[in-house]
């Protein structure tokens, strides 16, 4: 086979794959990455997405990061959904806890972040879709624990946050590199300066991506 028609035929099965997969979720920016942001990628960076998403109540700003880790998509994968191992990697997180399994692709965790001198305790519940590699997270409400029957001591409020919810998911580049998509919401509920909140999602995303590729690529070393 002539092998310009074999690279043709490379780009559009990569194109299609990608395709395929941010058509999985509506709430995803659906413009395939441009080469600039995948050279971007390559060389370490973190390529950032604003959004708009589509609620009950209307529609949420979010900002959106990828990463390219040097790692099949199972491999971060697996590391996606170790939420209690998160912290070693993450600056902003002091723990997080499995409160709850309430079935295979669903748990409830606890969690405290901190940004600054502030510190945010939390309860969310956490879905995943392992089919697409795909996994979010909302704050628990009264709702969901009269649904799943979860034990008494699992409590709706959280200290200090309005509302946290996101989402993340993987998509492979080839067998060996993986894009992470990274996108949480944050917002507090206690008077605190504008730079407070704007880095508690910021500042996420950010310390979020690029721990959990030191922490893949590194062997496991943790945070610097």
């Amino acid at each position: 086979m002539n092998p310009l028609k074999n690279i043709c035929i490379m780009v559009m099965l990569t194109f299609g794959v990608l395709v395929s997969y941010y058509n999985v979720y509506s709430d995803v920016d659906n413009s395939p990455l441009k080469k600039a942001e995948l050279q971007s990628l390559r060389e370490g960076n973190i390529v950032i997405k604003k959004q708009k998403t589509k609620t009950q109540e209307g529609q949420i700003a979010r900002v959106a990061g990828a990463i390219l880790i040097q790692k099949p998509i199972q491999e971060v994968w697996k590391c996606t959904l170790d939420w209690e191992r998160m912290p070693q990697y993450v600056d902003t997180l002091d723990y997080y806890t499995v409160l709850a399994k309430i079935n295979h692709n669903t748990s409830v965790i606890e969690g405290q972040i901190h940004v600054a001198f502030f510190k945010f305790n939390y309860t969310l519940i956490v879905s995943n879709d392992e089919r697409n590699y795909y996994q979010k997270w909302q704050l628990i409400n009264e709702s969901d624990i009269a649904q799943y029957n979860i034990q008494k001591n699992i409590k709706p409020a959280s200290t200090g946050i309005k509302n946290i919810e996101g989402y993340q998911y993987c998509i492979p580049l080839d067998d060996n590199n993986t894009i992470l998509y990274y996108a949480p919401v944050v917002e507090v509920s206690v008077p605190v300066p504008g730079f407070i909140e704007n880095n508690l999602t910021q500042k996420s995303i950010k310390d979020y991506l690029y721990g959990i590729k030191r922490y893949l690529e590194g062997g496991h070393n943790g945070k610097k």
